[in-house]
């Protein structure tokens, strides 16, 4: 069963015991590390990727704002290759860019019709359905090529053949040029997750995390570890505070914290977008719509 971010989101009263877990490790550089997670996580909403990427040089001082890249290359593994983190995230890109024939052909279908002989509308409706659930279904190429024939067959405004023939050339042409290989996608490591997501975070607004980042910075010039050890150092808090335990949080959960406190605090949807780096104006206005501290704190001005 999935577990859904928001369900791993700490209230204000389990946030603090998490802070007080992070101070609480044994080694002074630790704890730094835990409370920079728990701040920079949970009050300033990084992602994790973001987290292991941060470095110094992202922190405007002067502003005092935190300036998320696009693009950060990334030398934190041996040799100075990628971190396991970034690799990992690589094998998935490469995997998921692989398409299958019928994939290939309703991208065709939706977004290359002008390399293909004209085709009706309601033609290609039909045929886009059929990629569809053979997709949907697991449908075997014969099967899906016995159903396209039958679309073709039944009308005289389409060379069914020469279709046929051009689609499948087209498609496999895009499978080519969307395929991508592990070292291509490592090559391009760091990557913020979505286009939004370079984004500039104020951290002024939240004292606390103003000093852990300045004491942060006095040490490190980048975050030190790896994505584990993070996790570590999130576990180890959970372990150390009163009323928690492993597995009530997670790194993402942690973003999932900032963004309920923020939307409890009544920041509205189109300015917690752009402080998240949301793709969808949705993702923020489903953490207000479920606030119970922001219906609460509306209620009491009507009072």
């Amino acid at each position: 069963m999935v577990t859904h971010s928001k369900e791993l989101a700490l209230d204000r009263y389990e946030f603090e015991h998490f802070v007080e877990g992070a101070r609480r490790l044994e080694d002074p550089l630790h704890s730094l590390e835990a409370q920079f997670v728990a701040f920079v996580g949970g009050r300033l909403g990084f992602r994790a990727g973001e987290m292991i990427h941060f470095q110094e040089e992202w922190v405007n001082w002067r502003q005092r704002r935190i300036e998320i890249p696009y693009h950060e290359p990334c030398e934190k593994g041996n040799g100075s290759g990628c971190c396991g983190y970034c690799s990992q995230q690589a094998r998935q890109e490469a995997e998921y860019s692989e398409l299958s024939l019928p994939e290939a052909r309703l991208e065709v279908l939706q977004g290359r019709l002008s390399e293909l002989p004209h085709v009706p509308g309601d033609v290609r409706r039909q045929l886009q359905t059929v990629h569809i659930v053979s997709i949907d279904s697991e449908l075997s190429k014969e099967a899906l090529d016995r159903q396209v024939t039958a679309v073709l067959e039944a009308t005289d405004a389409v060379d069914g053949e020469r279709f046929r023939s051009a689609l499948d050339e087209v498609a496999e042409r895009h499978r080519e040029e969307t395929r991508k290989t592990v070292e291509e996608v490592e090559a391009q490591a760091w990557t913020a997750k979505t286009e939004n997501a370079e984004r500039e975070v104020p951290f002024d607004w939240c004292p606390r995390a103003e000093i852990v980042i300045e004491r942060f910075c006095d040490v490190y010039d980048e975050w030190p570890k790896s994505m584990s050890a993070l996790t570590r150092r999130v576990n180890r808090s959970l372990e150390l505070a009163d009323v928690l335990e492993v597995g009530d949080t997670t790194p993402h959960g942690l973003r999932a914290t900032a963004a309920s406190r923020l939307a409890a605090m009544g920041v509205s949807a189109p300015v917690l977008q752009a402080y998240f780096g949301w793709a969808q104006i949705s993702t923020a206005q489903a953490y207000i719509s479920s606030s119970p501290d922001r219906t609460q704190s509306q209620l009491q001005h009507l009072g």
